[in-house]
């Protein structure tokens, strides 16, 4: 299936696209007025802070070619997706461009990067690192605690922020942003609804392309062409596959949810930042904006690096209700397995309501063996649309 002709044709698409698959050029643009980038890797960094100051929040992405930088530094059990992100900060291919990067306590792997790549800018200083940052928000609890704690790491982000910049953070700047990042959002969700259920009109690949696409533009430019997209998107012919909800490895590219398509199967939404899971809810703007940055992150989705058994094993069934998906995928890259921790609590109930699953382990990034997948993913999605 992959992408369809009257989705090529689309002008708001390929420019998506064209960001999407030209990530250095869309950077250079958004540069051009002398601001100052600062890339993001996690899942929980709070962006409008970034935005507020003046400056460009760009998401990281990681390197699919050869990685010498993390073969050298990183043991053995950073899956590909984790040393591909590393190899871009360390190549020196963004050097340019990337003054800061600030990380987040998404997950473990992301906190020992942190580590590795400090203990690199502290050792060899010659070495053209940016300034390196972190953002330890804790996400496991939603209690009083922890949202005071959050809320005081939140504070001494814009206080770093503000001295990267030179320019004091004020609340009203700080409003602006979290508009804008909520109009955007809310472009999003809009667009993303046109992949669920039986009337989906767009297919996975297609969503993720769009939605990364729009990372590494202008937040209102970005949303302005989603709207636009989403408009076009009604009248699209519906997609005619077994619809799922992804889980597991996040994919930065469209190669894997394009096999599926070619076999059977279409991605209406997942639980990960390369897709639905970014948009999932807005930062309240009733509130003061420190406090209400900090509690979006108890809002959203919960992830399966720092959501509990309880959560996921209530909230993924709930997902797949209430976007009419037909069957759970579970794709897991080498080293990656840590995504299966909570499948069984999910499997009791998915079994109760008649769900299918399907889990791939042991995947290299990008894919190798296609053809091995091609027939599981065909088989799997004739076996759901047999009732079997």
């Amino acid at each position: 299936m992959s992408e369809r002709s009257c989705v090529l044709e689309s002008a708001a698409y390929s420019e998506l696209k064209k960001a999407f698959e030209n990530k250095r050029e869309a950077i250079a643009d958004l540069r051009k007025e002398g601001k100052k980038t600062v890339f993001m890797l996690g899942d929980d960094v709070p962006e409008e802070i970034i935005m507020a100051a003046g400056m460009i929040p760009v998401r990281l992405f990681g390197c699919h070619g050869p990685r010498p930088n993390a073969d050298k530094y990183l043991e053995i059990s950073f899956g590909a997706l984790w040393r591909g992100l590393f190899e871009t900060v360390m190549s020196g291919e963004y050097a340019d461009m990337m003054d800061y990067l600030v990380l987040s306590n998404s997950s473990d792997i992301i906190q020992k990067l942190f580590y590795y790549l400090t203990e690199i800018k502290r050792t060899e200083p010659n070495r053209k690192l940016p300034v390196i940052e972190y953002v330890d928000y804790l996400l496991m609890h939603r209690d009083f605690r922890c949202q005071e704690r959050n809320l005081r790491e939140t504070k001494e982000f814009i206080e770093k922020v503000e001295k990267w910049s030179g320019k004091k953070i004020t609340d009203e700047a700080l409003s602006e942003a979290i508009k804008v990042c909520n109009e955007y959002k809310q472009a999003l969700r809009a667009f993303s609804s046109l992949r669920y259920g039986a009337d989906s009109r767009i297919n996975g690949s297609e969503a993720l392309t769009a939605i990364a696409g729009s990372f590494y533009l202008d937040k209102k430019q970005a949303t302005k062409l989603i709207k636009n997209l989403a408009k076009e998107a009604e009248s699209w012919p519906k997609v005619d596959a077994l619809k799922v909800l992804y889980t597991g490895s996040m994919q930065e590219t469209a190669e894997v949810y394009e096999l599926m398509e070619e076999n059977g199967i279409n991605v209406i939404t997942e639980d990960k930042l390369f897709g639905d899971r970014y948009a999932d809810c807005d930062t309240d703007e009733t509130i003061p904006p420190a406090r209400a940055i900090s509690s979006r992150y108890h809002n959203r989705f919960p992830s399966s690096e720092r959501g509990t058994v309880k959560e996921r094993a209530r909230c993924i069934p709930e997902r797949i209700t209430e976007v009419g998906a037909e069957a759970l995928v579970i794709f897991m890259n080498q080293k990656d397995e840590s995504y299966i921790w909570d499948a069984p609590k999910q499997k009791i109930e998915l079994d109760k309501m008649g769900i299918k699953i399907l889990t791939i382990e042991d995947q290299y990034y990008p894919l190798r063996d296609k053809a091995e997948l091609a027939v599981k993913f065909a088989q799997f999605a004739e076996t759901v649309k047999g009732g079997n």
